[in-house]
């Protein structure tokens, strides 16, 4: 009985091994070469004209304000990049430095003679942004100086600037009728951070 099952399993394994190399097929191989996946630009650059736009350029420069005196930067944001924009902020970076020596005038009031106190007196007058025909007026930020929005994300737009669209910007700054001898031959250096979020 041993040897019976001993050659039915050996007859077995000769039948299977025939079996598996005994028979044929066909077979194809298909290849997919070269797929990629990328991104697109997500860009923005400013222009003082809206003809030519730029990743970094001085937009204005008010010399010898007097109290009272109102000055008005007008500016441009362009959509460069491939996707549509939903917010615009802007950030006022503003650095205060006494412009050299101070003058007699100044230096009879000024407590502060390395710091400069121009910023706590230039006032927004009016702020609006436009995008085509429709003009928002920025009232959050209207009647605050610059020292007070210092570093502060100002949200400009919200919505959807699309790809090659352009936003019109305009600030009016106004030095306070109340700015005394404190600020005489003061600077204050404005630098502009935009940011844009799809």
């Amino acid at each position: 009985m041993k040897r019976a099952v001993v050659v039915g399993v050996l007859g077995l394994l000769v039948f299977l091994a025939g079996v598996k190399f005994g028979v044929s097929y066909f077979s194809d191989v298909a290849k997919s070469n070269g797929n990629q996946i990328s991104t697109g630009d997500f860009d923005i650059g400013i222009s003082r004209d809206g003809s030519r736009f730029y990743d970094d350029y001085k937009l204005f420069s008010f010399d010898d304000l007097q109290p009272g005196e109102k000055r008005t930067v007008e500016f441009y944001i362009k959509n460069r990049g491939d996707y549509q924009i939903s917010s615009v902020g802007m950030v006022f970076n503003v650095t205060d430095a006494e412009d050299g020596a101070l003058s007699k005038a100044e230096a009879l009031v000024d407590k502060t003679p390395d710091a400069g106190e121009l910023s706590k007196y230039l006032i927004i007058k009016d702020f609006r942004v436009s995008l085509d025909s429709n003009e928002k007026v920025l009232t959050d930020y209207i009647g605050k100086s610059l020292r007070e929005l210092n570093m502060s994300e100002l949200q400009i737009f919200s919505g959807s600037l699309p790809v090659d669209g352009v936003l019109k910007v305009e600030v009016t700054f106004q030095l306070s009728p109340s700015a005394g001898n404190d600020c005489l031959t003061d600077t204050s250096k404005v630098g502009l951070i935009i940011t844009a979020r799809q």
